[in-house]
């Protein structure tokens, strides 16, 4: 029996929540359920939500911003988003009273990550997917209530976090921009992944930063520290790291 809030006139009900898979609690998606249920299982069985800092937070890519977006909110069920998505277009109604997905397209090989500027570019396959319509409130609601709770960020997360908030707009010289941070993989610490910030290059460098402290406040100090204090022509042979 579903026991799930039901919206009225005729709108869904929008519930978000946070799971984890394969027991990587370091890496949960974001699972999307409309009146309860799961609305992509029947079209797309066992894909997957993105991490929820990506689609989480102010702005968030969830909530439609002048004529509307087109999203991914769901991926290939490897991981990534580059096999596969499913993305509405997310729009609000003229009188601001609802929200809604519509026209629902995968695309294969042109995501990275929920949003991209170039998706107008590709046609996109239509998804077998009903439109969806959501009351403005609640579903403006939900996803604060959502980006508020915290409770999937694990202590490796928040250390990554804090330190790529410490070295925001870092760059290693000459053209490689830091564009994230996370948890080392098979081991302790966090990496950083530099890139070129030159259109079209695929260059990239990552750095593996290591603190003692166990506090991810003190961690995250003590990284950016250890790394700021270092000239920039030895982080790669200090810090240079391949993944195992």
């Amino acid at each position: 029996m579903n026991d799930q809030p039901q919206a009225t006139d005729g709108l869904s009900f929008l519930s978000l929540r946070f799971e984890v898979l394969n027991g990587r609690a370091d890496w949960p998606v974001l699972g999307i359920r409309v009146n309860g249920e799961n609305p992509f299982e029947k079209v797309a069985k066992d894909w997957q939500g993105f991490d929820p800092a990506d689609l989480l937070g102010v702005p968030s890519p969830l909530i439609p911003d002048g004529p509307g977006n087109r999203v991914a909110v769901y991926r290939c069920s490897c991981g990534q988003a580059g096999c596969g998505v499913i993305t509405p277009f997310i729009v609000a109604s003229p009188d601001h009273k609802r929200i809604s997905w519509v026209d629902f397209r995968d695309y294969v090989g042109v995501f990275g990550g929920p949003i991209e500027p170039e998706a107008a570019d590709h046609e996109g396959k239509p998804w077998a997917l009903p439109d969806l319509h959501f009351d403005r409130d609640q579903y403006i609601a939900e996803i604060q209530r959502a980006t508020s709770d915290r409770s999937w960020e694990t202590p490796p997360r928040q250390t990554a976090r804090l330190v790529e908030e410490h070295l925001a707009d870092l760059a290693l010289p000459p053209t490689l921009a830091l564009k994230w941070v996370s948890p080392a993989w098979k081991q302790e610490g966090v990496v950083l992944s530099f890139e070129n910030a030159i259109r079209g290059s695929s260059r990239q460098q990552l750095l593996l930063l290591t603190s003692t402290k166990t506090d991810p406040i003190e961690a995250a100090n003590d990284m950016a520290e250890q790394l700021l204090s270092t000239d920039h022509g030895d982080w790669v042979r200090l810090f240079g790291y391949r993944v195992r």
